[in-house]
């Protein structure tokens, strides 16, 4: 199994997702999906369809974080 990549567009639809509070819990990763096809944000709705949860997780601490850069790899 090919891990999905976590772009920089899926990092910054996923903080537009987050910044809209769609999401009644930033770890329903299916919710996410849902609110990303609301907004447009095809990326990140094809990024959800593809990854699995502990990849969407890295994404969501990435969009977390102000700069991108994972926690611990600052």
């Amino acid at each position: 199994m090919t891990r999905t990549p976590i772009t920089d567009a899926v990092v910054e639809q996923l903080r537009d997702v987050l910044d809209a509070e769609l999401l009644e819990d930033e770890h329903n990763y299916m919710g996410a999906g849902f609110a990303a096809q609301d907004l447009g944000h095809d990326e990140l709705a094809e990024f959800v369809y593809q990854a699995d949860a502990a990849t969407y997780y890295e994404a969501l601490e990435r969009a977390k974080d102000t700069d991108g850069t994972p926690r611990g790899q600052e």
